[in-house]
């Protein structure tokens, strides 16, 4: 009998344990039960641009930035991982535009289609644009 309570006590724990972890992985936006794909961008700069930042498609959130690291190959450029949780077919030639979300300067990715008839796969690269800040816009107008 002196077993059969222990047994209950430890299985009480492992279900805490991976209700903890999957509700840690929800509030920082990881779907664990979604299929996920995961693409690539390389910049010049980020802008501001952090984890966690939206990733949309015509105003439709499709996904997260999940990392931002230098490029391994010391060009001083910047990858940026997109992670992707919708199953929607994303053109080949689309670009990933950086932009300000809104009047306090937050930064997003909006995925631009393009109208190729290929598809990106796990693990592509997409092409890549910044925005203008609204102090080059009004530096170019001046």
């Amino acid at each position: 009998m002196k077993y059969k309570r222990e047994i209950g006590i430890g299985l009480v724990f492992i279900v805490a344990l991976a209700l903890f972890i999957w509700g840690f992985s929800y509030l920082k936006g990881f779907n664990l039960f979604k299929e996920q794909r995961v693409l690539y961008a390389v910049y010049e700069r980020v802008s501001g641009l952090t984890k966690a930042n939206p990733v949309s498609i015509n105003g439709l959130k499709v996904g997260q930035v999940s990392d931002i690291y230098f490029n391994p190959d010391f060009s001083g450029e910047i990858v940026v991982e997109i992670t992707i949780e919708t199953d929607m077919p994303i053109p080949k030639n689309s670009v990933a535009l950086i932009y300000s979300s809104d009047l306090m300067g937050s930064k997003a990715i909006n995925l631009q289609l393009s109208d190729d008839s290929l598809f990106v796969n796990n693990g592509d690269t997409l092409g890549t644009k910044v925005e203008a800040s609204l102090k080059e816009a009004v530096n170019q107008q001046i």
